[in-house]
Formats: structure tokens, C-alpha cells, sequence
């Protein structure tokens, strides 16, 4: 596991880099429908992963529900396959308060790779039975057969969904006159 636990420390810098000299503005600027703002990518991938640490790690609960008021989220929670028109609406108001959020679900999202047991991480998921959702998806195309451990999901959930949508961050950014994160 350590070579996961610092594939994702490595990402998590990444991504606090994006986010260090982002303003709301620039979170939440739209550049022509169709484009979805930052503030779309954040919520996506963040959110998402204070969710996958329950299902994955045995987080206690979503720091989303202590942190989201501060940071004052508009739109909806994006999950894959949600609508444009819906996606292009997600909003965050402050992103000092979005910063600290981030910071503490990637805290305890490493804080649990780092004590994950081997018997946590050989567990089969969905009860051995794939569902629907993951048809089409890495996690599907990463395990094409057979069981999906936990240990499977952290390497989709963690590492490459939130590569794939840093690559994202880092586009959008130049799209509002940030430079990039390397």
C-alpha cells in the first residue's frame, strides 16, 4: 500500500497546488456553455473521494456535511452521468473555506491508506456482484473479471479519478489565466 498511499500524496500536492491562488471567481467562471466551471471539477472529485473513504476505507461519516455551509455549494453533488445543464450550475463561494475542506479529506483520506490492513484492502466489494454504475467505467476496464477488491477501487477511486480530473483543474485554469501546476 505504500506505494498507493504516496502515488495519492502526490496527487493531493498537485491538487492543493491548483486550488492555492484560485479565487471564486475564478472557480466559478464559465467560460461558454458546455464548459464546466472549476467549481464543477472540485466538488466532483473531492466530495466524491470524503464519500469513497466511507465506502472504501470505513471513514466515519462525510466531512462534506461539516464543511459545505462554510464554503456555501450551490448546484448539485456531480456524480458521473449528470446532466450538463445541472454540472454547469455547481458553484462554491468561498474558497477559503472550500481550502480547508479540501485539506482535511485528503488529511484523512491518507491518514487511512496509511493504517489500511491487508485484510481491509483483500476485500471483495458489492458483495462480488458488479453494478450497473461501473459498466463503461476504469474501475470496470481496470478489473474486467472477477472479484473487485478494495484495494482495486482505491487504485480507480483515488488515483486515477483524481488524475484525470486534475488534468481537467489544470486545464480550466488556463482557461481563467492561472498557469499550470508542474
Amino acid at each position: 500500500m505504500n506505494d498507493v498511499l504516496a502515488r495519492v500524496r502526490a496527487l493531493h500536492t498537485l491538487w492543493q497546488r491548483g486550488v492555492a491562488d484560485l479565487s471564486a471567481e475564478q472557480a466559478n467562471h464559465v467560460e461558454r456553455e458546455g464548459v464546466l466551471p472549476i467549481a464543477f471539477t472540485l466538488v466532483h472529485y473531492v466530495r466524491g473521494e470524503d464519500a469513497n473513504a466511507i465506502d472504501v476505507l470505513d471513514a466515519k461519516g462525510l466531512l462534506w456535511d461539516e464543511h459545505a455551509p462554510r464554503f456555501g455549494h450551490e448546484g448539485i453533488i456531480p456524480a458521473r452521468g449528470s446532466a450538463l445543464a445541472d454540472a454547469e450550475r455547481v458553484r462554491i463561494r468561498d474558497m477559503d473555506a472550500w481550502r480547508a475542506y479540501q485539506s482535511a479529506v485528503f488529511a484523512r483520506t491518507e491518514r487511512l491508506l496509511a493504517s489500511a490492513t491487508g485484510e481491509l484492502l483483500d476485500r471483495v466489494m458489492f458483495d462480488g456482484q458488479r453494478p450497473p454504475s461501473l459498466k463503461g467505467g476504469f474501475l470496470d476496464a481496470y478489473v474486467p473479471e472477477g472479484p473487485i477488491r478494495r484495494r482495486n477501487a482505491i487504485e480507480a477511486w483515488f488515483f486515477q479519478h483524481g488524475s484525470r480530473h486534475l488534468g481537467e483543474l489544470e486545464h480550466a485554469r488556463a482557461l481563467v489565466g492561472l498557469g499550470g501546476l508542474t
